[in-house]
């Protein structure tokens, strides 16, 4: 399975070629899946604009999600994530809290590849491989 980062799903709810590609490539190839701390990052996204329809860009991601495995924060990947968030910190090589999250749903339900056009951030994990489109 390979997780969606939140970039990627804009890029493709925008209908840009170069995600479109990258997912017709990635259907491919495995399963797919992104978490609902995506989802957070993505609805934020949208109530954050003005003068848009937020009720047909909601129903424009939740027909997305409708297609992919959404993933939750438990406590395994709660754990996971923290241990990740506390070791980046003791390196000075923070990321930020919804990426430790992100990453950390991701490894503890078995996924080690994500896809993402914010490759910096996610390459700071060392059990991750950052796939970029």
């Amino acid at each position: 399975m390979i997780l969606l980062d939140t970039t990627f799903l804009i890029d493709l709810l925008k209908k840009r070629k170069q995600a479109a590609d990258k997912a017709d490539e990635l259907a491919d190839r495995d399963s797919l899946a992104t978490t609902y701390v995506n989802f957070y990052e993505l609805m934020l996204g949208i109530y954050s604009l003005e003068d848009i329809d937020h009720d047909k860009k909601l129903r424009d991601a939740e027909i997305l999600l409708d297609k992919l495995h959404v993933l939750k924060l438990d406590k395994h990947s709660a754990i996971r994530s923290a241990k990740i968030g506390g070791s980046l910190s003791l390196t000075g090589s923070i990321i930020g809290d919804t990426d430790n999250m992100i990453a950390g749903i991701a490894l503890s339900n078995g996924i080690n590849t994500i896809v993402t056009r914010d490759k910096e951030h996610f390459e700071r994990i060392k059990e991750l491989k950052v796939e970029g489109y």
